[in-house]
C-alpha cells in the first residue's frame, strides 16, 4: 500500500505548503526542487519531527495506519520511520560496531535483515572496531545508514545524506544507496537538489518549488521533457533503461538495448540480460541532419525531432524521439537556425559520452553492491 499523505501547512512566515504524495513501497521517491521549496519541512512532517499547527491539514496513512489525521498524531517513536540525516547522528562514545549494536537493541520491528547483511551491504567489515572520530565523512553515512536499517524501519527518509561529504565520498555511496532500494520493500523517500543523485536513484520524482509540485512522474519520463525546471540544470541528462546485450572480447564494449536502439559502453564484464540504468548528458548529445561518417564517436542513432525549446537563450534544447525514447540535446542557438531544425525532421544524433548505472534488479539478497562506471565517448 506504501505511504500516502496531504499537506496544507500554513507558516508564519506565509510559507504554504500545498502538497499530495503517494509513496510506493517499493523504489525510490525522490523529492527535487531548490533550497526552501519544502522538501526537508515534508520529510519532517512524515516522520513526525514537525507536527504543525492545529489549523493545518496533515493527512498521513502508512499502509493502512493513521499516523495523522485532523488533531491526531501518531507518536514519533511508533511511526517506525528511519531517517537519514545530512550530517551522521552517531554516538560519539562508542565505535562503529557498539553503534550498530546499539540500533538492533532499540530496533522498532520485526524483520528478517541480519548483522551481518548490513554489515556486507555497507561495506563496514573494516570500520568495525573503529572510534566514531576516526571516520571520514563518507564513512560515518555508510555508518548511519546502516543503524537506520538496523533499528527495522517501516519506511526510510534520507534528507539530503550525501550533501556534507565530497565528490568522491558520494560516488562511493551511490551504489550502496541504488543496492538497498532493491533489497528493501519499504518506501523510501530521498531529497536532494542534485540532478546527478536523484537520475542515478530514483524510480518516480515529485518536482517542488515553492510548496507546491510543479511535475511528477517516472525519472525516465522526467528527465526528457524540455518544460519542467529538470532539464535546465546545466547537468539535465536523459535516463534510459536498458538491457544488457552482447559483449565484444576483441574492444571491451557492452552493447546495451532499449526500445527505439541500442548503445555501445566501455566498461567491465557485464551480464547478458541485465538491466541497467544509463544517464546521458544533454550536452553530450549532437545533432546532424546528415549520417555522420568518419567519425571516433560510435554511438550514433536516428531520431525525430518531437520539440524545440523557444528562447532567446544561447543555448537550447531539443527533444529528439528515438522510437518510444526520448532524448534531450542541448545546443547553440545558432547552431538550432544552422541546421533548420524543425519538429517532425529526422536527424541524427552523436551520443559523446555514456554513465552507466549498475542496478542490481536481480541479485539475491545476500550480494554485495557493486559500482557504477562513466564511459566517455565510444
Amino acid at each position: 500500500m506504501g505511504l500516502q499523505a496531504t499537506f496544507h501547512v500554513q507558516r508564519e512566515s506565509g510559507f504554504t505548503i500545498d502538497v499530495s504524495l503517494d509513496i510506493r513501497d517499493t523504489g525510490i521517491t525522490a523529492l527535487y526542487g531548490p533550497s526552501g521549496s519544502g522538501k526537508t519541512t515534508i520529510l519532517r512532517l512524515l516522520a513526525g519531527l514537525d507536527a504543525g499547527s492545529p489549523a493545518d491539514t496533515i493527512d498521513i496513512n502508512m499502509d493502512g495506519e493513521t499516523w495523522s489525521r485532523g488533531k491526531y498524531r501518531h507518536p514519533i517513536h511508533a511511526r517506525g520511520a528511519g531517517f537519514v540525516f545530512q550530517r551522521q547522528q552517531l554516538l560519539p562514545h562508542l565505535n562503529v560496531a557498539g553503534n550498530l549494536m546499539y540500533a538492533i537493541r532499540r530496533r522498532k520491528t520485526d524483520n528478517d535483515l541480519t548483522l551481518e547483511q548490513v554489515i556486507e551491504w555497507m561495506d563496514l567489515r573494516a570500520l568495525l572496531p573503529k572510534p566514531v572520530a576516526e571516520l571520514s565523512g563518507g564513512e560515518s553515512q555508510r555508518v548511519a545508514i546502516a543503524r537506520v536499517l538496523l533499528n527495522g524501519p517501516r519506511c526510510i527518509l534520507m534528507d539530503e545524506p550525501l550533501g556534507s561529504v565530497d565528490v568522491a565520498a558520494r560516488s562511493r555511496i551511490l551504489p550502496y544507496l541504488a543496492r538497498l532500494h532493491r533489497v528493501l520493500g519499504v518506501p523510501m523517500v530521498y531529497v536532494s537538489h542534485s540532478i546527478e543523485e536523484i537520475t542515478y536513484l530514483a524510480d518516480y520524482v515529485y518536482l517542488l518549488d515553492a510548496g507546491r509540485v510543479t511535475a511528477e512522474g517516472s525519472v525516465f519520463e522526467l528527465s526528457t521533457l524540455i518544460e519542467p525546471d529538470i532539464a535546465h540544470s546545466e547537468s539535465a541528462a536523459s535516463v534510459i533503461d536498458c538491457e544488457v546485450g552482447a559483449t565484444s572480447d576483441d574492444y571491451g564494449l557492452s552493447t546495451l538495448t532499449f526500445a527505439g536502439g541500442e548503445i555501445s559502453v566501455a566498461t567491465g564484464a557485464l551480464t547478458p540480460g541485465r538491466r541497467v540504468r544509463v544517464r546521458i548528458p544533454a550536452r553530450d548529445v549532437s545533432i546532424a541532419t546528415t549520417q555522420p561518417t568518419n567519425t571516433s564517436i560510435l554511438n550514433i542513432l536516428q531520431a525525430t525531432v518531437a520539440e524545440i525549446e523557444n528562447t532567446q537563450t544561447p543555448s537550447q534544447l531539443v527533444r529528439l524521439a528515438i522510437g518510444p525514447q526520448y532524448l534531450l540535446a542541448r545546443i547553440t542557438r545558432k547552431s538550432r537556425d544552422r541546421l533548420g531544425l524543425t519538429v517532425g525532421q529526422d536527424v541524427y544524433v552523436q551520443i559523446k559520452s555514456v554513465a552507466l548505472l549498475t542496478e542490481f534488479l536481480d541479485q539475491d539478497r545476500n550480494d554485495p553492491p557493486g559500482t557504477s562506471a562513466t564511459t566517455p565517448d565510444v
